[in-house]
């Protein structure tokens, strides 16, 4: 029954495995390749020499240095809020109130996941005709990201164990000490989790800017590796597409190990 079952097991598993390695291992591999080579015609072995030239290229600077200006001040805005809206919304008495109110409360946040995206990048340009700041995509950012980390933070509240919240009412500890010193640290994992998928969500909103720009050379204030990376595809730019794509992917790995190894220390 074992052997059998294992096998059943590989069947079901293959088409996955090998969906994976048609789109996304084998590909990789061959960026890799790209990376290490002088072009894609005479495909002569130049070592780090693509890699030295992209970190050294102002224009990578510029891109690297907006994107980590965006995590840094775009994903922490939008945790914050995700947590505090979702107290608000499972601890409070704002899921309880009925009708239009209710159903205005939750197209608010969920919405924004389902509207398309060129609808929203010409409302927005309508909007913030005129801006001289990234802050229009960053709201824009906000706006359509907070739905999923509010479903995730109200669903690990959900699970919480009740006798210590009611423990804490009969110590009596108010509503905002009890959310400050229980319902949050209880909840840290989700939140970074949350955290970390805002984090990749944030890589994410290259089609929303640059249908809100209109163009692959936004301001500068705007310019992130997404649109360096997209620049160098339309030049047929291999080497230095395949240079910087590897950058990013070690940069995006290093966060989430970060992020697993900080979620383990404050799992219950």
């Amino acid at each position: 029954m074992g052997g059998k079952w294992n096998k059943k097991c590989i069947i079901c598993m293959l088409p996955g495995i090998s969906g994976t390695l048609i789109f996304f291992v084998i590909p990789y591999l061959r960026m890799l390749y790209y990376s290490v080579i002088d072009n894609q015609y005479r495909r002569n072995f130049t070592g780090l020499c693509n890699y030295i030239e992209t970190v050294k290229n102002r224009y990578f600077i510029l891109a690297f240095k907006n994107s980590l200006l965006f995590i840094a001040a775009g994903v922490p805005v939008l945790v914050v809020f995700a947590v505090v809206i979702s107290i608000l919304l499972y601890f409070g008495n704002i899921s309880s109130k009925k009708g239009v109110i209710n159903l205005c409360i939750k197209s608010a946040f969920i919405l924004p996941m389902l509207l398309p995206t060129a609808a929203l990048s010409v409302v927005w340009r309508e909007i913030f005709e005129g801006s001289s700041t990234a802050l229009p995509v960053y709201i824009l950012f906000w706006w359509k990201n907070t739905g999923i980390c509010i479903i995730l933070l109200t669903a690990s509240f959900a699970a919480m164990d009740k006798e210590v919240f009611e423990a804490a009412v009969v110590d009596g500890v108010t509503n905002i000490k009890k959310h400050i010193y229980i319902t949050i640290p209880m909840n840290i994992p989700v939140i970074i989790f949350t955290a970390l998928l805002s984090i990749v969500n944030s890589f994410r909103i290259f089609k929303e800017s640059c249908l809100f720009y209109g163009s692959s050379y936004p301001p500068d204030y705007s310019y992130t590796l997404q649109y360096y990376m997209n620049n160098h595809f339309y030049k047929l730019d291999y080497q230095v597409l395949s240079s910087s794509a590897v950058l990013l992917s070690l940069f995006i790995i290093l966060i989430v190990v970060f992020c697993l190894e900080m979620q383990k220390k404050y799992q219950v």
